[in-house]
């Protein structure tokens, strides 16, 4: 037969700990589900001014068409970058509650405790690499996708490839 683990009775420091990973992962969700919402929102608001440009511009080609095509992706990129570098400071820490945890528990009770939430090095670089690395990461490919598109599309106009 094999031994039944010993029952885990939480501490007062343990109850604290685990209410404040809860609370961590709450908000975690809840500004990656901004994330999420910012990207919808970018698309949306792209593809309407761009649209409505086209529109007043009696639909000929025109530089404000560009201009607003890379200034609104850019601006959205900035916005949600922010948000990105402000997920990495509290999986930080809910690494650090589960570390506590371990240390005043056995190992075993705390399955999955050899998974990191956030690999360390992006939590204990320095601000200008964590700037960096949320400016930069794959959450932002749709941000220089548009960019990119637009400063080709922009660059072919100037050139007279189209009009």
């Amino acid at each position: 037969m094999a031994a039944t683990p010993p029952e885990y009775k939480r501490s007062f420091e343990d109850e604290l700990d685990w209410n404040l990973l809860e609370q961590l992962d709450r908000v975690v969700l809840q500004i990656s589900g901004f994330s999420f919402r910012t990207k919808q929102l970018c698309l949306a608001i792209d593809i309407a001014v761009v649209g409505l440009l086209i529109n007043f511009t009696d639909n000929e080609l025109d530089q404000s068409i560009f201009v607003a095509g890379f200034v609104i992706p850019l601006s959205f990129w900035v916005l949600d970058s922010i948000s990105y570098y402000y997920q990495v400071k509290p999986r930080g820490v809910m690494d650090n509650i589960r570390d506590r945890l371990r240390e005043r528990n056995s190992e075993q009770l705390i399955h999955g405790a050899q998974i990191n939430v956030i690999d360390r090095s992006r939590t204990e670089r320095n601000s200008f690499l964590r700037v960096l690395g949320a400016f930069f990461n794959h959450s932002m490919w749709l941000y220089l996708l548009l960019a990119s598109a637009d400063l080709i599309l922009w660059y072919m106009f100037s050139k007279d490839f189209i009009g």
